[in-house]
């Protein structure tokens, strides 16, 4: 295979790859995936083919052995890795536990930024609860942060989830890091999606249902914009031959993971009995709203999986499928066949609404920092017509020779001022004290 004009990602703690398939829809190439989950790689592969995958523990893989596995995988490789992605296990942070800090994977933030250091890409994303940012855990984190700003400009956002059209309201703690500058968050979007929009036309499934594949012949407005958005993975797959079938040749689709839990006469009449926006009052499950937002799908602890919401309209828990709705993967994604598995895995992952406007972002500030190399390598002359004119704006005096190479104009700005940052067309450059041109 060849590298040539893609933007290679390597993916750590990969799991089910809800952050990898935002990435790939944004136009990214996942190199490597590496997860230490042997049967959670296995549905990673089913879904992303092109993807090599590793399972192995983050503390026992080097650098070195990432970047051979990347070279032998594309022969023209140039060695440059545009972004490390990842989100290190939350339980240790998230207040869903108890917040230890000696629990051993809260080290695992350290392991990732130590072998994002590494491994030198252009940038990194990584993903966590919002209690990463806890005064508790500076110990932690402060760590990681000190080793980043060494080689990294970094960015921190705190996004929800349903603010980029995932009918959920998850908080995410978001750390980018880049060789090139501060990096934006993403726009919200202007669509809020809600529980009824993402699984309404799903409902004429029996409630007991005990099949788990269902032939859908119409979906929903919101099933087929994820459809359209991660189709280029989609592709992949059906490329690979992992899908018979999909929706851009043929009006319906067989979708999996329909199989409901069953549950007592007595828990159902609890459920019964629970109105939409409360919590049934012995599992303290919520009963969802069909015009509001999910809380937070989690994915519980150990063997365990947490408690999923009540269907706003049948008296049972959400299935598979609902769940992945409301967590925004597509239809077509496959979770395999055992439903703990799969809500687990769903709650550990990003959703890939969420990973694609991450994604987006990051693609654009590398594309910009490329253009910017290509072409005029001074932001300072952006909007301006001649020196006179810079000379003028800045009241500065300027040092030029009339060399070019290559039909490049090559600056060099230094000895930075506390000053008012001086305006230049539209956008406002950092103060200078001297400008030099060659």
């Amino acid at each position: 295979m060849l590298s040539k004009n893609k933007k290679l990602v390597v993916s750590l703690f990969c799991g089910i790859g809800g952050l990898d398939l935002g990435f790939q829809s944004a136009g990214f190439e996942v190199a490597i995936a590496i997860d230490n989950n042997p049967k959670v790689l296995e549905l990673y592969q089913n879904n992303f083919p092109d993807t090599t995958v590793l399972c192995k523990d983050i503390g026992e893989i080097t650098a070195t052995e990432i970047r051979d596995i990347i070279q032998h995988k594309y022969q023209d490789w140039d060695g440059e890795i545009a972004a490390v992605i990842g989100g290190p296990p939350c339980q240790g942070f998230s207040v869903a536990g108890k917040q230890k800090l000696d629990d051993d994977r809260n080290q695992l933030v350290l392991k990732f930024i130590n072998l994002v250091i590494e491994l030198n890409p252009s940038m990194f994303v990584m993903e966590n609860v919002p209690a990463i940012e806890w005064k508790k855990f500076a110990g932690i984190t402060g760590n990681a942060i000190a080793l980043i700003e060494e080689q990294y400009i970094l960015s921190k956002w705190l996004l929800t989830a349903s603010d980029y059209g995932v009918p959920q309201k998850r908080q995410r703690a978001i750390w980018i890091g880049s060789k090139f500058g501060e990096v934006i968050p993403p726009l919200e979007s202007d669509k809020k999606v809600t529980v009824g929009d993402a699984i309404s036309d799903l409902s004429y499934i029996p409630i007991n249902s005990q099949t788990d594949t269902w032939e859908l012949g119409e979906k929903g407005e919101y099933a087929e914009y994820l459809d359209k958005i991660f189709t280029s993975t989609l592709r992949r797959r059906l490329r690979a031959g992992r899908l018979s079938d999909h929706p851009c040749v043929s009006k319906s689709l067989d979708i999996s993971g329909f199989q409901a839990t069953v549950h007592t006469a007595a828990t159902q009449q609890k459920y019964t009995d629970t109105k939409p926006g409360e919590k049934e009052s012995t599992t303290w499950a919520y009963r969802l709203v069909s015009d509001g937002f999910s809380p937070t799908l989690r994915a519980g602890s150990g063997n365990r999986t947490a408690a999923r919401p009540i269907h706003y309209e049948h008296a049972r828990v959400i299935t598979v499928r609902e769940a992945a709705r409301l967590h925004s993967f597509p239809d077509w994604f496959d979770f395999g066949t055992s439903k703990l598995a799969a809500h687990k895995a769903i709650g550990n992952s990003v959703p890939p609404l969420l990973a694609y406007a991450i994604a987006s972002e990051v693609w654009t500030h590398l594309e910009e920092q490329q253009q910017s190399s290509t072409g005029t390598n001074c932001f300072v002359f952006k909007h301006l017509l001649d020196l006179q004119t810079l000379e003028a704006s800045l009241s500065l005096p300027i040092f030029h020779s009339m060399g070019q190479q290559s039909g490049k104009l090559n600056c060099l700005a230094f000895g930075l001022v506390d000053a008012e940052n001086a305006e230049v067309g539209n956008e406002r450059s950092p103060p200078v004290k001297n400008i030099f041109i060659s």
